[in-house]
């Protein structure tokens, strides 16, 4: 199967970019003949479930090895893009069990079905079935929200930002330098968020709405994986991270 770039990136000669491969596999599934069927539904959230249809080679084809490379890569990718700790496979029998060992007894695998089950707080678990969930969509308006008081922050690993606006203009911005990454004391990381927070409280008639933004997951105003908080335990994450910044909107 050649799927080689036209262009060879010089400082990694062995490069190969996935859309080059997935074309090329697809090719060999068009000139099979008979291209098998599959179908994934990801169960996300508030009942949403992504639905994604694709093709496989048949099991007596002499690349169908092929199957699972493709099939793997492709469900990583909409674990990471989408989400869902719960995943609905409709196709051959041999492929869906070879994508439930690797979730079970791969490195890789493993690390994938840990995180996305920290993300949503449920199992993990791959379904073999011809009986999708029907596919369920959610869209709704967001940003260019500048009228009244609010307050922004931006948490970072090396320093903390904070503005105060009202009606749109800016009438308080403070950057504050910070080392939370390998603080085992969520109280540091609480303090100091609340210190920024107070600040740029003093400099308005009240607060309407408060927004922020911190590299990691955030479910419904709750850290799940967050790189913020990577010195603080397991334990201490649950009990004083995870309630941390629904708190502050009470306060």
């Amino acid at each position: 199967m050649d799927f080689s770039p036209v262009v060879t990136p010089p400082l990694d000669l062995v490069f190969r970019p996935a859309v080059l491969w997935n074309r090329a596999f697809s090719r060999i599934v068009a000139e099979s003949g008979n291209p098998v069927p599959v179908r994934f539904a990801l169960e996300q959230a508030d009942g949403l479930v992504l639905h994604r249809e694709t093709e496989v080679l048949p099991s007596e084809h002499p690349s169908s090895f092929l199957n699972f490379r493709f099939a793997e890569r492709l469900l990583k990718f909409l674990l990471w893009s989408a989400g869902g700790p719960r995943v609905y496979f409709d196709g051959p029998p041999e492929l869906g069990e070879a994508l439930c060992k690797h979730f079970e007894d791969t490195t890789t695998g493993r690390f994938d079905a840990a995180f996305i089950a920290r993300v949503y707080e449920k199992p993990f678990e791959v379904i073999l079935t011809s009986d999708l969930p029907a596919e369920r969509s959610s869209a709704k308006a967001l940003g260019r929200h500048l009228e009244g008081n609010r307050i922004g922050f931006d948490l970072g690993g090396s320093d903390r930002k904070v503005s105060a606006v009202v009606d749109g203009e800016v009438v308080f911005s403070e950057e504050t330098s910070w080392n939370p990454y390998h603080q085992e004391d969520p109280n540091y990381h609480r303090k100091g968020i609340a210190e920024s927070l107070r600040k740029a409280a003093d400099h308005l008639p009240k607060v309407e709405a408060i927004g922020g933004s911190s590299a990691g997951v955030y479910v419904d105003n709750q850290p799940r994986v967050a790189s913020l908080f990577r010195g603080v335990s397991d334990e201490l994450f649950d009990s004083a991270v995870k309630p941390m910044f629904r708190s502050f909107g009470k306060e």
